[in-house]
């Protein structure tokens, strides 16, 4: 029990989010007391919790394991927030539009102002700047120097550490062989 209570103690939102939202929806002349802040910041997170409990009661009914917007949205009406649905389900209806349209690969780099294809010619400048400087250091030198090394070594063996027998030298040690049997 005292874990349970620990976790939702825990619980909360961002106070700089929460602040920002606050300042956003009053008008400029207006201010707002820490106290008062932190009673709406409960309050969000109580709201939360009420949705977010009805929502998993909805899906539980239909029988699902994963609570979809479509419960988030039907746990609003329920509740007596049907005002809301219809904003937030444009607001749903957006953002699956973002995500289906723009890939997390192409933001990164929409902010960099530059076309794709500076960006590649730029990755390939730098992997050159880089091969150049591996290329001319000691260590490179060094690995260079082991691997033609390591080459001859396996050049020599192919040559000379695995000779076959000429035939010659096969037929006489089957004659050897036969006449140490016959014998």
């Amino acid at each position: 029990m005292g874990d349970k209570n620990d976790k939702e103690d825990n619980l909360s939102l961002p106070k700089a989010t929460v602040s920002k939202l606050i300042k956003e929806m009053l008008p400029q002349d207006v201010k707002c007391s820490n106290e008062t802040r932190d009673l709406i910041l409960e309050c969000c997170v109580e709201f939360i919790h009420l949705i977010s409990s009805e929502a998993n009661d909805i899906c539980g009914r239909e029988q699902k394991r994963t609570i979809a917007a479509e419960h988030v949205i039907k746990a609003l009406t329920e509740l007596g927030f049907s005002d809301y649905t219809q904003k937030v389900s444009d607001v749903y209806d957006k953002h699956k539009l973002e995500v289906s349209t723009k890939s997390k690969s192409s933001k990164k780099f929409e902010n960099l102002g530059k076309p794709t294809e500076q960006l590649i010619r730029e990755q390939q400048l730098l992997f050159a700047k880089a091969r150049s400087a591996f290329q001319a250091s000691p260590e490179a030198q060094q690995l260079q120097q082991l691997q033609q090394q390591l080459q001859q070594q396996q050049q020599q063996q192919q040559q000379g550490g695995l000779q076959v027998p000429s035939v010659q030298q096969h037929t006489d040690i089957n004659t050897t062989t036969t006449s140490t049997i016959q014998k």
